[in-house]
């Protein structure tokens, strides 16, 4: 998964491609870097019809502070080789960092496009902005953690 992502999209555009209305559309703000800790649009499992804004970052029920962890791989720890291809089991569900969200508390990640960098960044190196500008706007998945509830209240 990226570790950053673009949200440029009229927030009109968002609410007729996914048919949902926003919650807080003040709120929305173009943002061309998302990064960990951010705010950004999404669609959770259990309030469909609705447009939230929650920080980009997963931190676990059970965690006593706020975590960011943006990458968690479908098949855990069964793909050693790191295989494109792999088919096999999806390990996820048993992990205990995840056990309870990816099975309950999903949701949909509005975005535009992916940044994305190879495996092992230098400083120097630059990042690459995957987007098909003749797609409308997509979505990835994510699980929610205990940190998403408080996702009304502002950080000051």
């Amino acid at each position: 998964m990226c570790g950053r992502y673009v949200t440029i999209t009229k927030i009109k555009e968002i609410e007729k491609r996914f048919g949902a209305t926003v919650v807080e559309p003040e709120r929305y703000e173009v943002n061309a870097n998302v990064t960990p800790g951010q705010y950004a649009p999404v669609i959770t499992s259990e309030n469909p019809q609705t447009i939230d804004f929650l920080k980009f970052g997963f931190t676990p029920f059970w965690a006593k502070k706020q975590m960011y962890v943006i990458n968690a791989r479908s098949e855990g720890d069964h793909n050693k080789e790191d295989d494109p291809a792999y088919n096999g089991a999806k390990g996820i569900i048993n992990k205990p960092f995840f056990r309870t969200s990816i099975r309950k508390k999903r949701c949909l990640v509005i975005a535009d496009a992916f940044i994305e960098g190879p495996k092992k960044r230098e400083a120097e190196q630059a990042l690459l902005c995957l987007y098909e500008r003749w797609t409308t706007t997509l979505c990835f998945c994510r699980t929610l953690g205990s940190m998403d509830r408080q996702r009304n209240r502002r950080d000051h």
